[in-house]
């Protein structure tokens, strides 16, 4: 028996059905036991129970729906809710934030199809927000630096530049932007680093404009940086069924956190 190709069927079955009434019986038929061993194992594995996840889910796709122009009232009835107060609760509880505040370009929470491995690790929900942004330049220097294991490198790219430009001093906002190299085999990428102010030897770079994921994160280090965008990538993009135009990401650099953009077909 393989525990977890089991589990996952039981993650495909629920996201098949979300829409639906859920038979959670026929969860337990994949697994092969009865349904309060099957609660149980959902549980001890990912923290939450099944209906858990579920509503979890639900309300995480009704903030892609309401951002994508849907009534309340719509999509409380697309997720079986029986009437849009009991939805605005629901939804109010999970994402801290109202439907109507969705709707204002408030930023709401994730929470991601789960896939189970042998290493599973639980994955926790986060926030994010849709940006539509015209374009727009910065002004930039850039270094060439290999795919895999560059942390190190564009950390003390970051030092070395900011110790060479007073510039950097007491700026609000300070820009990375990873751009990949086409025809290269994804073995390296420029990364850069700008002001939206003229410095130093920087260089005109243009952002095209673009519909913008956007996630924030506390953490400066250049490892968790490139961890979350790994795991935007590989994780929070796909559980909303949203794709990337191109690999090319923009960190904002503000004063007690990051923003990280990714730009969305």
């Amino acid at each position: 028996m393989n525990i977890y190709k089991q589990l996952n069927e039981v993650i495909d079955y629920l996201e098949s059905n979300l829409m639906d009434k859920i038979d959670y019986n026929y969860t337990a038929k994949i697994l092969g036991t009865n349904l309060y061993v099957a609660e149980q194992l959902f549980k001890l594995l990912t923290g939450i129970t099944m209906k858990e996840y579920v509503r979890y889910r639900k309300l995480t796709l009704a903030a892609k729906d309401l951002r994508n122009s849907m009534k309340v009232i719509d999509v409380a009835n697309k997720y079986n809710y029986t009437n849009p107060s009991s939805f605005t609760r629901s939804f109010i509880s999970f994402h801290n934030v109202t439907p109507r505040e969705v709707i204002n370009g408030k930023a709401s929470k994730i929470y991601p199809v789960l896939h189970f491995k042998s290493n599973y690790t639980k994955r926790n929900d986060m926030k994010y927000k849709i940006v539509y942004n015209k374009k727009f330049t910065l002004y930039t220097i850039k270094g060439l630096f290999p795919i895999n294991n560059n942390s190190n490198f564009i950390e003390k790219f970051w030092n070395k530049t900011k110790a060479e430009n007073k510039e950097f001093i007491n700026v609000k906002e300070r820009y990375g932007i990873s751009e990949l190299l086409k025809n290269n085999n994804n073995k390296e990428f420029y990364y850069h680093i700008g002001l939206e102010e003229k410095w130093g030897k920087a260089s005109k770079f243009t952002i095209s404009s673009s519909s913008w994921f956007v996630i924030t994160t506390s953490s400066f280090k250049a490892l968790d940086i490139n961890n979350c965008i790994n795991s935007t990538e590989e994780i929070y993009l796909p559980s909303l069924n949203y794709k990337l135009k191109e690999k090319n990401y923009l960190e904002i650099y503000h004063e007690n956190y990051v923003e990280l953009w990714f730009p969305l077909t």
